[in-house]
C-alpha cells in the first residue's frame, strides 16, 4: 500500500469522529492484501491498542472485525493482541463476543 494512503488510514483510525473511525476500520477488508507485513503489524498493534479505549459499540465492532480481516489473510503475525484483554467486560456485547472468543488465545499471550 502506498505510504501516503497508509498514513491517511492510520490518521482516520485515530479520528475524534466515530463515523470516520468506523469507516476506516471497515475499509481494512478492501486493502488488507495490499499491506506489507510491517504495515499490517503496525495497523494491527494500533487497532489492538485503540479497542479498549473505544467508547462506541459500533466502532469497537469495526475495530475487532478489522483485526479479524487481518487474521483471515495471515497478517496478524507479530501483532500484540494482549491489549484486547483491557476491554471492559461491560463494553463487550453479543456482536463482539465472536471476535473476543476467536482472539482469546492471543489475548492470553499464546500463539
Amino acid at each position: 500500500m502506498e505510504s501516503r494512503d497508509y498514513v491517511d488510514f492510520l490518521r482516520e483510525l485515530l479520528s475524534l469522529d466515530e463515523a470516520v473511525r468506523t469507516e476506516a476500520s471497515n475499509r481494512v477488508q478492501d486493502f488488507v492484501n495490499l499491506l506489507s507485513d510491517t504495515q499490517a503489524r503496525v495497523a494491527g498493534d494500533l487497532i489492538a491498542m485503540l479497542a479498549p479505549r473505544e467508547e462506541s459499540r459500533v466502532a469497537l465492532e469495526a475495530l475487532l472485525h478489522a483485526l479479524s480481516d487481518l487474521d483471515g489473510c495471515g497478517k496478524l503475525e507479530g501483532v500484540d493482541l494482549a491489549p484486547l484483554g483491557e476491554i471492559p467486560k461491560s463494553a463487550i456485547h453479543v456482536e463482539h463476543r465472536v471476535y473476543m472468543d476467536a482472539f482469546a488465545q492471543y489475548i492470553a499471550g499464546g500463539e
